[in-house]
């Protein structure tokens, strides 16, 4: 069974959690309760926690969050449901990421963070694809994974081309689209100026980079044109390596990251 903390003041979000009476059929023991943001630091240093559910005043969620990020930087954050459907629907979908990530893997040196970098790459890899509908969807999978790219700061995707003809993907490289982005990773992936910039293959075969902030970062002014020599810097050496001849064929600098979603 899955141990979860849920930390806030606020009395609907604790009577949500509390309305839930199928904890078990969820794969959970009942949530640990505190009601406030010293108390849950204070709860994750004496009990295990595999995920954490929080909602204060913005002072405190920030308080709260720093510890986080700095002791418990792979611990799956979810959104405090303030009712029992939607606090359901959260430990659902944390239930779903635990079990791959804490799955019994072959490669002893592949373990729970590796995992749950894996599963980074595929959310961003289907938002760029168009698989992410809401904005509120973005962020809320952002805290799931706790990935520290920032959700609401202006960033830049740019789309790489083959040549015309080139036959690359479906004659010289029979590996599919998936293990060529971990190829193009150790090329194009990288922290510069404040940024993480990743690159996705989507399942179509189009190639994009997107560079986007990261939470407590101050990126550079010029975010494109940090992103835009990264670029033909890593083209140049992907074209010596792997022989495989892309170009930048677009730029697009965004607004923030939540504006990949389909409906947004």
């Amino acid at each position: 069974m899955y141990k979860l903390l849920l930390a806030t003041d606020k009395p609907e979000i604790m009577e949500a959690f509390q309305a839930v009476n199928s904890w078990e059929s969820l794969g959970f023991r009942t949530p640990r309760m505190v009601s406030t943001a010293q108390a849950a630091i204070d709860s994750l240093k004496k009990h295990h926690a595999d995920g954490i559910a929080f909602a204060f005043e913005q002072s405190d969620n920030d308080a709260l969050m720093n510890h986080l990020t700095q002791d418990y930087p792979i611990l799956p954050i979810i959104t405090a449901g303030r009712n029992p459907g939607q606090v359901m629907d959260a430990v659902t979908e944390l239930r779903s990421l635990l079990n791959r990530t804490h799955a019994d893997f072959s490669d002893d040196n592949f373990g729970e963070a590796d995992m749950l970098q894996l599963c980074r790459h595929e959310f961003f890899r289907g938002l760029i694809g168009g698989k992410v509908a809401e904005k509120t969807d973005v962020t809320r999978r952002l805290n799931l994974l706790r990935s520290r790219m920032s959700a609401d700061k202006p960033c830049v995707l740019v789309e790489l081309a083959l040549p015309a003809g080139d036959s690359f993907l479906t004659g010289r490289w029979h590996y599919g689209s998936e293990r060529l982005e971990v190829a193009l990773r150790n090329f194009f992936g990288v922290e510069l100026g404040g940024m993480r910039i990743l690159v996705s293959v989507l399942p179509d075969e189009r190639i994009f980079l997107l560079a986007c902030p990261m939470l407590g970062e101050e990126a550079v002014d010029s975010i494109s044109g940090v992103v835009h020599r990264h670029a033909e810097e890593s083209i140049a050496h992907v074209r010596e390596y792997l022989d495989l001849h892309l170009s930048i064929a677009s730029v697009r600098v965004l607004s923030d990251l939540t504006s990949l979603a389909t409906n947004a």
